[in-house]
């Protein structure tokens, strides 16, 4: 045996021979567990995700800070409160702020985005706790632990959903919970919901300088912090962002409205996740995931309108999907109408949702039910957006709702530098949507303008649409119309008679006898010998009452009988030929005989009257 050589090896005997390596391991007698009751804390013992946050930079919520001192200190009641809103608006940051200094201990924060998350944060508590080593079964100890003491709190930080910590808080009654979450529903019996707002306009403008050392970079601080909303993520980056750029906050403010990627902007050494649109992406990844594509597409849609009081009715199938998106506090849900902070718009933005929302607007407009006066705050705000940025027929018209808003709110000179604006970005384009920019142009041009200049305008305008769209094109017809009743007003009544007559038969022929738009043509040409000086000659008293009946007929072919407009232009009809018999004279005569209807008018009276 004088030929073994024995080595000490991490508590073991190595036995080296020269037939064999044998390991002789010491028998190890295992520390009996420790009771988790029977284990005190620290005290303080504090753990929060960034103390930073909170303290010297944290600017209001005396309201709400006041509400947890108030709740979580009492010795019964409700033992969970939750922070609820829009990600980015300070939940994190108040829970940091309510934690410091406060009697509980320990305070321990667990970042609680999954129940993986939450089993890593209570298993740290475990080790922090246990007096040596660690516990066999450290989640269980933690449970143990918290559940023999009193006088604690846990910060469960952007929890997902109320399921997930439901069983943790309903059976651990003798700390307290502080929980922040952007779902703000589903919290009822689990933990008492706290809403959070945005700042005020002076806290903004506070928390904003507070941040930023250099005052000469505050330039239009109070514009961008208006411009932010109040919301606390938004102005904690820009202030890094004046910081580490050495720009103004005007000068951000020029960078935010022209280009919004700027919210994807993070400083050096910070947490590249956490920036508004990635804090708002990740949330509706999330709906998504559980809900479809409905309430990404709803978002877009909200992105390109106005902030406030967005009709349901304008968004996909009525708003369906606006439920989800409220409980994550993405939106504000009331009764038939929704609002939503502008960053949140300004992310959402999409060049499909920008199609979405225009066809959405043109259709809420022409069919729907709510009253104009509603929808035109949605139009501009999609015209400010750059709506408007790509021309299709949808933008088109919803160029011309827009001008006439102009026009009714504002002036006239307004609406056209906004429809000159809207055709120089378009010049050269090649579309035919431009004919119909050209066209709300002219119109609105018209008082503005000596009459003859709008009838050249109307006549190179016609020419154009002969030749882009063809001659009997719906919009070629109507400019046709249009131009008709300025050869009228400016008394070129043989002009406008020929225009009538040839826009009457080309409309026959290309809509049909019976289209609104050649019973139009047929009723000016009428009024337009009706105006002339020559209306008394017999054979254009009878051209008038031969157009006035075929529009009749078409009228009641159409609509029928009994519709209103019919009603009204038989009654017209039937008191012009019942002033006309008046004059007993052999010309009348000849007139009524000639369209044959001096019986049938006075039927067709009798009938309209009584009805």
């Amino acid at each position: 045996m004088g030929d073994k050589i024995w080595v000490l090896r991490n508590s073991g005997i190595l036995s080296t021979g020269k037939d064999a390596v044998n390991i002789i391991q010491p028998v190890v007698q295992a520390a009996p567990p420790v009771p988790a009751a029977t284990v005190r804390s620290p005290s303080p013992l504090v753990r929060l995700r960034s103390p930073a946050a909170a303290g010297p930079l944290f600017v209001g919520r005396d309201r709400e800070l006041a509400g947890l001192v108030k709740a979580l200190g009492r010795r019964s009641g409700a033992m969970a409160q939750v922070l609820t809103g829009l990600g980015g608006i300070g939940k994190s940051t108040l829970a940091a702020q309510y934690a410091r200094g406060r009697r509980h201990n320990p305070v321990w924060w667990i970042d609680a985005g999954d129940p993986a998350q939450i089993d890593l944060g209570l298993e740290a508590l475990a080790l922090r706790l246990y007096p040596a080593g660690a516990p066999e079964r450290p989640v269980e100890w933690a449970k143990q632990w918290l559940a023999g003491h009193k006088g604690w709190l846990l910060i469960l930080d952007n929890v997902a959903r109320p399921a997930e910590v439901a069983e943790l808080i309903g059976s651990l009654p003798g700390g307290r919970f502080l929980v922040t979450s952007r779902q703000g529903a589903g919290w009822e019996g689990i933990a008492v919901p706290v809403r959070l707002g945005v700042l005020s306009a002076g806290e903004a403008v506070d928390m904003l300088e507070r941040r930023v050392g250099d005052r000469g970079l505050l330039d239009g601080g109070e514009e961008l912090c208006a411009a932010l909303g109040g919301l606390p993520l938004a102005i904690e980056m820009a202030a890094h962002y004046l910081t580490q750029n050495r720009i103004t906050a005007r000068t951000y403010l020029e960078r935010l409205s022209a280009d919004g990627t700027i919210l994807d902007w993070t400083h050096e050494g910070g947490d590249l996740d956490r920036t508004v649109a990635r804090t708002w992406r990740v949330t509706l990844d999330g709906i998504a995931a559980r809900h479809g594509p409905l309430p990404g597409r709803t978002l877009g849609i909200l992105g390109w309108l106005a902030s406030d009081d967005v009709p349901l009715g304008l968004l996909p199938e009525d708003g369906a999907a606006a439920g989800h998106l409220a409980a994550y506090g993405l939106v504000n849900l009331t009764e038939g109408a929704l609002s939503l902070h502008r960053l949140v718009q300004a992310v959402s933005r999409t060049p499909e949702s920008r199609r979405l929302a225009g066809l959405a607007l043109r259709g809420a407009w022409k069919d729907g039910p709510e009253p104009a006066a509603r929808l035109a705050p949605h139009v501009a705000a999609y015209v400010a957006a750059g709506g408007l940025a790509e021309l299709d027929d949808t933008s088109a018209d919803l160029a011309w709702i827009h001008a006439a808003h102009l026009v009714r709110t504002g002036s006239r000179r307004e609406a056209v530098a906004f429809a000159e604006r809207t055709i120089a970005a378009h010049e050269g384009s090649g579309h035919p949507a431009l004919l119909s920019l050209r066209t709300t142009l002219a119109l609105l041009r018209q008082p503005l303008e000596p009459l003859e200049v709008t009838i050249g305008a109307f006549e190179r305008l016609v020419a154009d649409k002969e030749r882009v769209l063809g001659p009997g094109a719906l919009d070629t017809l109507e400019t046709r119309l249009e131009l008709g009743g300025l050869y009228v007003r400016h008394d070129e009544y043989r002009r406008a008679f020929d225009h009538y007559r040839r826009l009457a038969t080309d409309a026959e022929r290309a809509l049909g006898a019976n289209h609104s738009l050649t019973l139009q043509a047929k009723w000016d040409l009428a009024e337009a010998y009706l105006g002339s000086d020559i209306r008394w000659r017999a054979g254009h008293t009878v051209l008038v009452l031969s157009l006035w009946f075929s529009v009749l007929t078409g009228l009641e072919e159409t609509r029928g009988p009994g519709d209103q407009t019919t009603r009204e232009i038989g009654l017209t009809i039937a008191r012009y030929v019942s002033a006309l018999a008046l004059h007993d004279d052999p010309a009348t005569r000849r007139i009524l005989r000639l369209v044959g209807a001096a019986e049938r008018i006075r039927r067709r009276l009798k009938r309209l009257e009584a009805g």
